[in-house]
C-alpha cells in the first residue's frame, strides 16, 4: 500500500472515530522490572496497548487500572528482547481517543527512567487502525493481569522461618513398594474428607535449629506417625527417624526435629529432608480408617517441594535437575511403585493447600456417569446428586469413558465400530464461514437415551501408504476412512481423545509470550508460519487467545470442559446453557444449568492440577545426541522447548514456572495430508495447533498402545512424523535423511519428554 493511500485511510478513521494523535496529554511509557516489563499510561479511563515482540505477531490489549493508572506487563522477557509498541486511550478533555507514536523498547534487564521514550522502529509510520490480528473480533484480552485475584502463596518468608505449605491426599501404601502396585492409585471413598496439608516451618533458613512440621486435615486423625530421612536398609519404607505426631486438636498434629538422625549431627541447611506420614482416621469412619501419605522431598533452607529421584543401592531421594522439571514445580516424581498406567492420574507435587480437597471432588465428577450417579471405580458410593443430567444425545456418559487414565486415546481396534472416544464436529461452510448443520448441530452426537440416535460415525476402513527412508528402512502410514449411518455430513472433522496433564500450566503462559513465537508472515524466511488463534469468551464476550483443542479453539480449562461436558455428555452449565442442537432438531432447545458453578469449578481444578511427570534419560548420552538431532531438523521452531508462566496466574501451582512442554500453542499449516475439510475459528483444515511432547513417551504405559495426530492415525511417532506436511515438511525430511543412529537417538530424545 502506498504512503498517501496509507495516510487517507488513517486520517478517514481519525475522522469518523474522532482519534487524536497524541501531542502532549497524559504520561506513558515503559518500565523494566526484572524479566519483565511494565507499560503503562497515566489515566483512568480505558487505554489499549498494540505491541510486537520481537517483530511477532501484534497483540492488542486492554490494560487493567492498577494503582491510579493503566497498566499492562510483558513477562518471560530476555536481554536483548525488543517490543514495538504504541498506546490508545480515552482522553476526558477533549472526549476523544488518542493514539501515541510506535516506540520501541528494547529489555536490558536493569532500569530506565520512568518515561521511556524508546527509538521508533525504521519505518514504522503511523499504526494502521485496520482489523485485529487473524481478523478476528477485537483485540486480544489477557486471561490474567496484575488485577487478577491471586490464591495465597505457599512459600512464606518470615525473619525467623520459610515456611512451605502443600496439600496431599492419603494411599494405599508406602510410595518405594514396587512389589505391590499400590501407590499411584486411588483408594475408595477417596474424596471423602481424605485430604490433608503439610506445612513445613524450617527455622533452620534463618539461623535457628528447628524443623517443625505441622499436619493440618480435614477429618480428624488419631495419632499420625511421623517419619523422615530415608534409611531403606532392610525394607524400602524405613526411615531414620519415627515418631507420633504431638496432638493440637483433631483436625492439627505437630512434630519437631533438630537432628538429622541419617548423618548423627543436628540439621543444616542443604539436608535432603524425605517425609511421609502414616494417617489414622478417628473412628468411627466409613471404610478404611489407615493410610499412608505422599512421599515428598524437602531440602532444609530452600523452601519449596522439589521433585525427585532415587539413587543408588537404596535409590535415596535426590533432587531432579531443573532440566528434568518438566512442569515445572508441578512435576511429579520418579516412580518407584511399578504403576504405568497411572502416571496421569496425580496432584501436582506442588498442590496448595486450599486445593487438595476440591482436587479429589473434582475427580469424583470426572469418574462420575451422568446418567445414573455410578463411579467407575469399585467401592464408591453413587452420586445421585449427578444422575439424570446426561442429555438424551450424547457420545458418552462420563468424561472418564473418553479420558482413561487421562492419556490419548486410542482408535478401535476393530472397522466399523462407533467412535466412543473422539469427537465428531460437524458444520456447513461457504468458504470460511462455518454455520450449523441443521441435522446435526456443531457435534455429531452417537447415542441417545431415548429415540433414535442422530448419526452414527464409524471408521470403516484404512487407507495405506508405504515408503522407504533415505536408509533404505520400510514403514507404512495409514489414514481412517468414516463411514456414516443416518446424516452424512459434508464438512466434518473426527478427534481423537488427547491427554490431559499440563493444561492449567499452559492456561498460565502470557498471550504476550505465545506471540513472541509468532510469525504469521514468515518474515524471516524459515518456512514456519505459526499463527495465533483467537476465539471468543463464551462467558465475557471478548477476544482470547486460543490455546487448547486440536484447533486451540478455546481459551480456558474451564471453557473446555465446559464444552465437553455440553457436547460429549448433554449436560449444562452456565459457561454453556444451551445443547448442541441442529435447526431441524427436536427435544434439545432451551437453556438450563444442570452441573452447577461450584462442581464445575472443582473438575476445572481437576483438570488442571493434574501434575506432568519428570523427563526421563536426561543425562543418557544417546537421549542427549537426540536432543540435538531434533534441534537441528527444525523440530523445536514449533515444538518449542521452554514456556514460563505468568505472575499474574490466580494459582499459586503455575506462578512463575518454567516448562518445557514442547509446544507454541500456535497453529501451523501441517499440509493437505493432514487436513480436513472444516474450518474452526481462525484455522483452515490444513491447520492444527502444535501438540505438547510432555508425557508422550509413557503413552503405551499409560493407555496400552500409541496413537498420535488429531485423528489417532499414526501408530507410532515415527509415523506421526512421518505425515508432517506444509510448515513442517522440512522437518520431516530431515528426519527421513537421518542416519539410523541419528534417528534412533532422536525417538529415544522424544520418548524420554
Amino acid at each position: 500500500m502506498s504512503r498517501s493511500r496509507l495516510t487517507g485511510i488513517v486520517l478517514a478513521f481519525l475522522a469518523a472515530s474522532c482519534l487524536a494523535v497524541d501531542s502532549e496529554a497524559a504520561t506513558y511509557g515503559v518500565t523494566p522490572s526484572g524479566s519483565s516489563a511494565i507499560f503503562y499510561v497515566d489515566t483512568t479511563d480505558w487505554a489499549d496497548i498494540h505491541y510486537k515482540l520481537n517483530n511477532g505477531q501484534q497483540l492488542n490489549i486492554r490494560m487493567a487500572v492498577t494503582g491510579g493508572r493503566n497498566q499492562y506487563t510483558v513477562t518471560g522477557l530476555v536481554a536483548g528482547n525488543f517490543i514495538d509498541y504504541n498506546y490508545t486511550y480515552w482522553d476526558v478533555s477533549c472526549a476523544c481517543a488518542r493514539d501515541t507514536a510506535v516506540t520501541r523498547y528494547t529489555h536490558t534487564g536493569g532500569t530506565t527512567p520512568p518515561v521511556d521514550a524508546g527509538t521508533p522502529p525504521v519505518d514504522a509510520g503511523t499504526p494502521d487502525a485496520g482489523p485485529p490480528p487473524n481478523g478476528d473480533a477485537g483485540p486480544v484480552v489477557p486471561l490474567f493481569t496484575s488485577a487478577t485475584a491471586l490464591e495465597p502463596a505457599t512459600i512464606e518468608t518470615t525473619s525467623t522461618a520459610i515456611i512451605t505449605r502443600v496439600g496431599d491426599r492419603v494411599r494405599d501404601r508406602h510410595m518405594r513398594e514396587d512389589m505391590y502396585q499400590a501407590y499411584d492409585h486411588y483408594l475408595a471413598l477417596y474424596f471423602q474428607q481424605r485430604t490433608h496439608w503439610i506445612e513445613i516451618v524450617d527455622e533452620v533458613a534463618k539461623g535457628g535449629s528447628n524443623i517443625t512440621v505441622n499436619l493440618y486435615s480435614v477429618y480428624p486423625y488419631d495419632s499420625p506417625d511421623f517419619r523422615a530421612f530415608f534409611r531403606g536398609l532392610n525394607t524400602v519404607a524405613e526411615y531414620f527417624h519415627n515418631a507420633d505426631f504431638v496432638k493440637v486438636s483433631d483436625f492439627k498434629q505437630t512434630a519437631t526435629v533438630n537432628f538429622n538422625a541419617k548423618e548423627g549431627r543436628a540439621i543444616r541447611v542443604g539436608d535432603r529432608m524425605e517425609m511421609e506420614i502414616g494417617v489414622f482416621l478417628q473412628a468411627p469412619v466409613e471404610g478404611r480408617f489407615n493410610y499412608y501419605s505422599s512421599g515428598i522431598l524437602y531440602i532444609v533452607g530452600q523452601g519449596g517441594i522439589v521433585p525427585f529421584e532415587g539413587q543408588g543401592a537404596i535409590r535415596d531421594s535426590f533432587p531432579l535437575p531443573a532440566k528434568a522439571w518438566a512442569g515445572g514445580r508441578t512435576t511429579l516424581h520418579t516412580p518407584f511403585s511399578n504403576e504405568p498406567d497411572n502416571r496421569f492420574l496425580q496432584m501436582s507435587t506442588n498442590m496448595a493447600p486450599v486445593n487438595a480437597q476440591p482436587f479429589v471432588e473434582g475427580r469424583r465428577l470426572h469418574h462420575t456417569n451422568f446418567q445414573d450417579g455410578s463411579h467407575s471405580e469399585p467401592g464408591n458410593p453413587v452420586f445421585t446428586a449427578q444422575a439424570n443430567k446426561l442429555g438424551n444425545n450424547f457420545v458418552e456418559t462420563s468424561c472418564v469413558a473418553c479420558h482413561k487414565q487421562n492419556g490419548r486415546g486410542l482408535p478401535p481396534t476393530t472397522t466399523n465400530t462407533t467412535l466412543t472416544n473422539y469427537v465428531v464436529k460437524v458444520g456447513k461452510v461457504n468458504g470460511s464461514t462455518v454455520t450449523v448443520d441443521p441435522a446435526l448441530g456443531f457435534r455429531l452426537q452417537s447415542r441417545a437415551v431415548s429415540g433414535t440416535p442422530e448419526a452414527d460415525v464409524r471408521i470403516s476402513g484404512w487407507t495405506t501408504t508405504g515408503g522407504n527412508l533415505a536408509d533404505g528402512t520400510a514403514y507404512q502410514l495409514r489414514k481412517p476412512t468414516y463411514g456414516f449411518v443416518n446424516v452424512t455430513p459434508t464438512n466434518f472433522s473426527a478427534r481423537i481423545t488427547p491427554q490431559l496433564i499440563g493444561m492449567g500450566l499452559l492456561e498460565a503462559v502470557p498471550e504476550s509470550q505465545v506471540a513472541g513465537l509468532a510469525d504469521p508472515n514468515d518474515s524471516n524466511g524459515d518456512g514456519i508460519s505459526g499463527r495465533m488463534q483467537t476465539v471468543r469468551d463464551p462467558e465475557t464476550g471478548v477476544t482470547r487467545l486460543g490455546r487448547f483443542g486440536w484447533k486451540a479453539a478455546t481459551a480456558r480449562v474451564r471453557h473446555q470442559v465446559a464444552e465437553a461436558l455440553n457436547s460429549d455428555m448433554g449436560v449444562t452449565t452456565s459457561v454453556f446453557k444451551s445443547l448442541d442442537c441442529g435447526t431441524s432438531q427436536q427435544g434439545c432447545a432451551g437453556t438450563s444449568t444442570e452441573l452447577g458453578d461450584s462442581d464445575l469449578d472443582k473438575l476445572t481444578r481437576y483438570i488442571s492440577l493434574l501434575g506432568v511427570p519428570a523427563r526421563r534419560d536426561y543425562n543418557d548420552a544417546t537421549a542427549l545426541q537426540g536432543e540435538t538431532v531434533f534441534n537441528n531438523a527444525g523440530c523445536a521452531k514449533c515444538h518449542a522447548p521452554t514456556l514460563t508462566t505468568s505472575q499474574y496466574s490466580p494459582l499459586n501451582e503455575f506462578r512463575n514456572e518454567t516448562i518445557h512442554a514442547y509446544t507454541d500453542l500456535l497453529l501451523h499449516d501441517m499440509g493437505t495430508g493432514l487436513a480436513d475439510n472444516l474450518p474452526e475459528g481462525q484455522a483452515s483444515g490444513a491447520e492444527w495447533r502444535t501438540a505438547p511432547l510432555w508425557g508422550i513417551g509413557l503413552t503405551t504405559g499409560v493407555s496400552g498402545g500409541e496413537s498420535y495426530l488429531h485423528d489417532g492415525r499414526a501408530r507410532s511417532v515415527t509415523e506421526a512424523i512421518l505425515w508432517h506436511g506444509g510448515e513442517g515438511d522440512a522437518s520431516k525430511q530431515a528426519f527421513v535423511n537421518l542416519s539410523a543412529s541419528d534417528r534412533n537417538a532422536l525417538l529415544k530424545f522424544v520418548n524420554s519428554l
